[in-house]
This record gives structure tokens, sequence and C-alpha cells, in this order.
């Protein structure tokens, strides 16, 4: 009880120091050039018809969490290039993956949408959540039955959501792609058990509940931004993390880790945000553009994820040598029934329009 006290003490302070950087006022971006990654878009947008509007013409810089390979990278860049491309080049996006201008730090990432330095922003909802703890309330366990319904929420009630809070903070929601439904990987033994994560290390990105979640399995959570996270593994400084199979991929992640279970314990999006003072100095149409383009492109590079997984999975096996397990029916209900109560202590935290709006019974 008192490591779960000092956790929640340092993460209100954290979340206090974002919150109030959002508070700040955003210097204009709108002369900055669109150079270097923007350009570098790997998806295929053969056919896209320009948009009839009136579209400003602006220079856009957009920073995401995720590598090259990442889901939320492969989002930016497809939505950078439909943009351009639809705008007929009035409205461009520069691409900075790996949290490359926050110096790979996840919530300096976030602190520089707020104040100004970017003027959109891709991160996952355990590190939105530092703005405001409601809502992590989409990474309840097992709370989606399938990818559809998450993005069904994201781009329904939940995001309705999403964006209420978010525009309290001088940021407005604008859309979301799947980071996905969540693996636990080790490096020690399968997990195929509640008593399986007894005493592991497992990396987790931020957000109480993900800390308490492990805990509550006997394992210790280890809070650390996805930069370090392939070194730490590498070296033995955590034994395991969970994270969604592209992810995992993208990051090279099943080169050291054997044991790989398909728990899809847990869901997570990567959300896209505009600092609100820059979105609003833009022109109807221009706004209206912005989120057609994200809807867009989130949308196809969702199907891509689907379709991608059952490969990745082989992959894994066949190439990288992982055992994987995946979940029962049964795995799940037991690992359920450890965690309930937990859960209903966090529904509680997180509000009652929260959970209505993401369907938490």
């Amino acid at each position: 009880m008192k490591k779960r006290f000092a956790g929640m003490v340092l993460s209100l302070v954290m979340a206090a120091g974002l919150i109030t950087g959002c508070g700040e006022k955003a210097e204009s971006s709108s002369n900055e050039t669109s150079q270097g990654t923007a350009g570098e878009v790997s998806q295929e947008t053969e056919g896209v018809q320009a948009a009839e509007g009136n579209f400003d013409t602006v220079s856009l810089r957009l920073s995401c969490n995720g590598t090259d390979m990442g889901n939320d990278t492969k989002a930016a860049k497809l939505f950078a290039e439909k943009i351009q491309e639809k705008s007929g080049g009035k409205v461009t996006v520069t691409v900075f993956p790996n949290d490359q201008l926050a110096g790979g730090n996840m919530s300096k990432g976030l602190e520089m949408l707020c104040d100004g330095t970017v003027d959109i922003d891709v991160h996952s909802t355990s590190i939105i959540a530092a703005l405001d703890n409601s809502l992590m309330v989409s990474t309840l366990p097992w709370l989606f039955p399938d990818y559809q319904a998450a993005e069904d929420a994201f781009y329904g009630a939940g995001g309705e959501y999403i964006d209420s809070v978010l525009q309290q903070k001088g940021l407005y929601y604008l859309g979301a792609v799947h980071n996905g439904f969540k693996a636990m990987t080790n490096s020690k033994r399968p997990i195929q058990k509640p008593e399986d994560l007894n005493g592991l290390k497992i990396r987790v990105p931020g957000g109480e509940f993900f800390s308490a979640f492990y805990e509550t399995f006997g394992a210790s959570p280890q809070a650390m931004s996805w930069s370090e996270v392939f070194t730490a593994l590498q070296q033995g400084t955590i034994d395991g993390h969970d994270n969604s199979l592209s992810t995992i991929n993208s990051a090279n992640v099943q080169e050291v880790q054997k044991y790989i279970s398909l728990s899809r314990h847990t869901y997570e999006a990567f959300t896209f945000m505009a600092n609100a003072q820059k979105f609003d100095s833009l022109n109807a149409d221009t706004q209206n553009l912005i989120r057609e383009c994200v809807e867009e492109a989130t949308k196809e590079i969702n199907q891509q994820i689907i379709a991608d997984e059952d490969t990745l999975a082989e992959k894994f096996q066949q190439e990288n040598g992982c055992e994987l397990y995946t979940f029962t029916e049964e795995d799940m209900a037991a690992f359920k029934e450890v965690v309930q109560p937990l859960v209903d202590e966090y529904k509680g935290i997180y509000g009652d329009a929260a959970c209505k709006a993401f369907g938490v019974k």
C-alpha cells in the first residue's frame, strides 16, 4: 500500500507539470518549412483526390513516439502524404518519429505539444493520461472484444470524451490508430497462468493502473520510456514488457525476448492531438481537411495492423525462435478473477462519465 501511495503521488506531480505546460500560450509555427521524414512516406496513396476548399498555406510539425516502422509513425506519414496531396501542396507536415525533438522522452514530447513547439502529436493512451487520469479508462483489462469495437469507441463516444478532456488542456483530439491488443513478453518463462508473473520485472509505460495491474500478480513494474526498453531487455535490467505484436516487431523486441504470451489483456491506442491555439489559427476548410486525413490514414493503417498480426506471430516463431502461447478463455478467466477488485477500484477513480463513454460495465 505504501508503494501504491508513493506511485500515485509521483504520478500526480508529473501530471501537474504537464498540465502547467499545456496552459502556456503556444508560439505559432506557421513559418516552419517541411523537411526530413515527412517525405519518406512508404504507404501508397495513389488515387487520392485533391479536396475542394480554400486551404491555408501552412507547414506543420508532427511528433510521435514510435520508430520509423511503428504504427503511429506509419499513420503519421500516411496522414502527411494525404493532406499534402489533397490540399494541392498548401498544407505540408514534417513527421518527427522516436520523440526525437524531445530526446526520446515521452513526457517531454507531450509537453512540446502543449507549449506549441509542435503542432500535432501522436502518443499512446498511457502517456496522455498524465494530463487526466480518466483517459486510462480505455486500457482496462479485456474491455474490447475485438479491434472493430476499439476503433468504433475511439471514433465515437470514447473519442468525444477524450476531446472534451483535452480541450480543457489546450488541445484537440483528432483521431486514433491502433497501438494494439497487448501481448506479454519475457526472457524467463512462459506466462500461462497468474502465478507465472510473480517476481518478474516488467516494464510499464506509465500510469498508476499498469503498475497496480502487475503488482497484483506479484510482478515488479518498472516505469520506462520506450526508447530505453530494447537495451534494458537486452541487458537484463528488466525481464519483460507488454506490447502489441506490431510494436514488438517494429522495435525488434522479439530478438531479445524468448517467451510471448498472446494475452490481449489490454488495448492501447495512439491518439492524434493538435495544439488548440495553432489549430484555431487555421481556417475551417484546413481544419476539416486535417480531421478528414487523420481519420482516413488511421483507419487504413488499422486494417493493415489486423491483417499483419497472424503473419507476425508466425515470424516470431519461425525466424526468431520465440515460444508463443495464446490465452484460452479459461486462462483469461483466471487472470480476470485476480484483477477484478483492482478494476472495480479504478472504475471509481476514472468516474462514471469516462466509463460510460467507453462502455465499461
